[in-house]
């Protein structure tokens, strides 16, 4: 049980146990008792063990209370004065960076090694320039957000002033140091480039894009694109 107890605070505390940082506790990971008690933690604690060769990551539960990322919790990243639609706003503009990098229908979905913040910035005017009288996105359905709003977010933000705190390149930003925080994403270039990490693709690849999330995720675009035709 003390193995057992160790790797268990080091995944709370830094989400990975990997074959280099802790070569010892790994190797431990592996024995059956060891992971069949981490198993029962994962069960009382609602978390989800994530095992590759070279690690094993702690993934919360979308409605685990104390390891999940919520709402609120984006909201204070985003500032004192943020609204419920800001934190839309955020996992949408972090949606479509994951679908940029990930968004392959090959073995490997992996489309790109990095993402310019500017691109990401003209992809996301790209979809939510929506012209007066076009019916609301797939998104509003599914999601149950009020997707309308959302996009009056964004297209209010000024589009030239970098600087500006209200910018859209400021606010891209925004969600991309939320995924650096949690060791998901590096900046390059003076912040001018994105990359993903290990972390990241080793939990896109093996946990987060199955078949059928993959389908989801595609036939929501596809439906998405479909729409902005047809305006």
């Amino acid at each position: 049980m003390k193995e057992t107890l160790h790797i268990l605070r080091i995944l709370l505390t830094e989400g990975e146990l990997n074959d280099t940082g802790e070569p010892e506790l790994f190797a431990d990971f592996k024995d059956p008792q060891v992971r069949s008690e981490l198993e029962d933690f994962a069960q009382e604690l609602a978390f989800h063990l994530v095992e590759v060769p070279h690690a094993v990551y702690l993934v919360p539960e979308m409605d685990n209370p104390i390891l999940s990322i919520s709402l609120g919790d984006m909201r204070k990243g985003i500032g004192s004065t943020a609204r419920t639609v800001d934190a839309f706003l955020q996992c949408y503009i972090i949606m479509i960076i994951l679908y940029l990098f990930f968004g392959g229908r090959n073995a490997d979905p992996k489309r790109t090694p990095f993402l310019q913040i500017r691109d990401i910035v003209a992809e996301l005017d790209r979809r939510l320039s929506v012209p007066a009288g076009q019916a609301a996105p797939v998104w509003q359905e599914q999601m149950e957000i009020n997707f309308t709003q959302v996009t009056q977010v964004w297209n209010n933000l000024s589009v030239r002033e970098e600087n500006r705190r209200t910018s859209r390149e400021e606010t891209v930003l925004k969600a991309c140091r939320l995924l650096e925080k949690q060791k998901l994403l590096t900046f390059y270039d003076e912040q001018k480039e994105i990359r993903t990490t290990r972390r990241l693709d080793d939990l896109m690849v093996h946990y987060y894009l199955s078949e059928e999330r993959i389908a989801t995720i595609q036939n929501l675009f596809a439906k998405e694109e479909a729409g902005n035709q047809h305006a």
